[in-house]
């Protein structure tokens, strides 16, 4: 397996696991870097030079705002994270961010700015697209509007389970797009033979080297060779070209985001952090539920687990443990149908592990230690008082789930 996905070329996974990682780690690292930045600062900088595109957004009101929408935008975004309400908070997420962007874009259109347009793109296709995303507290609150028909399906058959991850199909194109507008911007800012004399990249070497007063040992070579900052440029655009011709050839993205990568790191050594933000935007795009196949699921040893398929709570919850079990290591048996081993309408579930049976609130315990993400929450189960505890919740809830 690739180690990153082509979601252009097929955008249907096994699991639903992508989707809620990259929500994460997307809203994680953009909640930062907006809290992070000084938005309050901007409204106080001289006008260099103010884009007449956007220059009708150099308002007073807007710079007086940006402090304030940098903490809506910011809880926008854990609501997001956790994917509540993600049509909308994901939204006007990624839309107040883009206002944010392009009033600070109006005095100065760095790295920063355009990179977390990007991941304010990423954001809004989350919300586009947020019907795409079970692993979410949206996709718990669905399951309340599906009838126990549909539910105990999923469970039964669930073999055949697959997701769409449109947002990150459109997502990685659109990544793809920018890095080609990148390299062909390129030969649209000055004379084509300059860039392809490597001349344009020996003056941001020195003049980065002059703005920062930091001399970086990497850059030097560069200047001193002409033939090492042709091969520089030539080099750089062809591998952001070669991500949108491999992703629409339905290629391997693998190599080309590690040259890019690559491309990137090659940027702070020599010029400085600049672009920081696009090498977390490639990771995204990284086969995170090949990685959670090899380590997150105890696919050794298979389980087999009857449940009460009448009972509403314990159905929509193992509908959500369903979606981890990306190995099929779990057999789901509604009781209607199960055996007489595990058949028990008092406790509700049963699970059978090598000749073992367990019931009730330690099968319950046992099913989310076949998953290593659940290990720890499985372990905190086994203490003294969590276990006394959560034996009488779910002793108290068992009796009413008819």
């Amino acid at each position: 397996m690739s180690a990153f996905v082509n979601y252009v070329a097929d955008d249907v996974r096994g699991s639903p696991l992508n989707l809620a990682v990259v929500r994460v780690l997307l809203g994680i690292w953009v909640v930062w870097r907006v809290l992070s930045l000084e938005w309050a600062a901007y409204g106080e900088w001289p006008e260099f030079h103010v884009d007449e595109t956007i220059g009708f957004l150099h308002q007073e009101l807007f710079f007086t705002l940006l402090p304030y929408q940098q903490w809506v935008v910011a809880a926008l975004l854990v609501l997001f994270i956790v994917g509540y309400r993600t049509r909308w908070t994901g939204g006007l997420a990624s839309l107040l961010l883009m206002h944010m962007l392009s009033v600070k874009a109006t005095i100065y259109l760095a790295g920063t700015v355009e990179s977390l347009f990007v991941c304010a793109y990423l954001i809004l296709l989350f919300a586009l697209f947020a019907e795409d995303d079970p692993l979410s507290v949206d996709g718990v609150r669905r399951t309340g509007g599906r009838s126990l028909a549909e539910l105990n399906a999923v469970l039964t058959d669930g073999t055949d389970r697959t997701y769409r991850m449109r947002a990150l199909k459109w997502g990685l194109l659109a990544v793809a797009i920018i890095y080609v507008g990148s390299a062909w911007g390129k030969a649209l800012n000055g004379p084509l033979e300059i860039w392809l004399s490597g001349a344009e990249l020996q003056r941001d070497i020195l003049f980065y080297g002059e703005l920062t007063g930091i001399d970086r040992a990497l850059g030097a070579p560069i200047v001193e060779h002409e033939w090492l900052a042709w091969a520089g440029f030539v080099g750089t655009a062809a591998v952001q070209v070669s991500l949108f011709v491999a992703a629409v050839l339905g290629l391997s993205v693998t190599l080309p985001i590690i040259g890019i990568i690559g491309f990137h790191v090659s940027v702070i050594l020599t010029l400085g952090l600049y672009f920081i933000d696009m090498i977390l935007v490639l990771s995204l795009f990284i086969a995170w539920d090949g990685i959670y196949r090899r380590v997150a699921v105890a696919a050794d040893e298979s389980v087999r687990v009857g449940y009460d398929d009448h009972w509403s709570g314990c159905v929509r919850t193992l509908v959500i443990l369903a979606h981890l079990d990306v190995t099929d290591s779990v057999e789901f048996v509604s009781q209607s149908d199960a055996p007489p081993a595990l058949a028990d309408r008092k406790e509700g579930l049963v699970l059978v592990r090598d000749g073992s049976v367990y019931h009730g609130y330690e099968a319950s315990r046992q099913l989310l230690s076949q998953f290593r993400l659940c290990a720890p929450l499985a372990f905190a189960m086994a203490t003294p008082p969590v276990r006394a505890l959560g034996t009488r919740l779910y002793a108290s809830a068992a009796p009413a789930r008819s």
